[in-house]
């Protein structure tokens, strides 16, 4: 359940990081708000996946989710480049993310 829990707070830190561009620098008031909630939920579920998970396992994971969604809401939604070492390092965080939930 903790992994779980772990992919859903990954899936927050996208939301977070996302609606913070959409804020426009804190100036759009309702994805100000958005902004603030998803990180609060982010934290939070991060908090209770590592109940049980090791820390160094359940940040990494949390933070390659977030980076890689990041990256790849940001090329479809927001027209952000694209290249193949992009896609490369990319893939060398979904690997590393696999391999601590594999290893770990």
């Amino acid at each position: 359940m903790s992994w779980i829990i772990l992919i859903i707070a990954g899936l927050f830190e996208v939301a977070f990081v996302i609606t913070m561009k959409l804020s426009e620098g804190f100036r759009n008031k309702k994805y100000t708000a958005l902004t603030v909630l998803t990180a609060a939920l982010s934290f939070f579920l991060l908090s209770v996946a590592m109940k049980e998970l090791p820390v160094g396992t359940g940040y990494a994971v949390w933070a390659g989710i977030g980076a890689a969604g990041s990256v790849l809401i940001g090329m479809v939604f927001f027209r952000e480049k694209r290249s193949a070492l992009k896609f490369l390092f990319l893939s060398f965080i979904i690997a590393g993310v696999t391999g601590l939930k594999l290893f770990g």
